[in-house]
């Protein structure tokens, strides 16, 4: 079945329980890797390994973000508690909400 002969709302269930439990299952890897932080003793490895946690955290944080907008092109929406609106908006997207911080800028 090619992807635009898909009918809108109608995902095969059994993909949108798989999507689910990747997306759950990514965020909650990213959260339990930032709690395992060794104290390496030696401060440049400590900074390197420091940041490739984060690095990783950060890459599981989006692999989330990505299964939870596929969900949503699925008409399935959001299926836990990850609520969309922390989703960051991409830049240039038509219908994009108003920045509060440069609401009234003219510029």
């Amino acid at each position: 079945m090619t992807e635009g002969s898909r009918v809108p709302g109608a995902a095969d269930p059994a993909t949108t329980r798989v999507l689910i439990a990747a997306r759950s299952t990514a965020r909650e890897l990213s959260d339990v890797l930032l709690t395992h932080l060794p104290d390496l003793g030696d401060l440049p490895t400590q900074r390197a390994l420091d940041a490739w946690v984060e690095q990783a955290a950060d890459t599981l944080r989006a692999l989330s973000e990505a299964l939870e907008e596929r969900l949503l092109d699925l008409g399935t929406g959001p299926a836990s508690g990850h609520a969309s609106a922390t989703r960051p908006t991409p830049a240039g997207a038509a219908g994009t909400s108003v920045n509060p911080m440069t609401q009234g800028d003219s510029r």
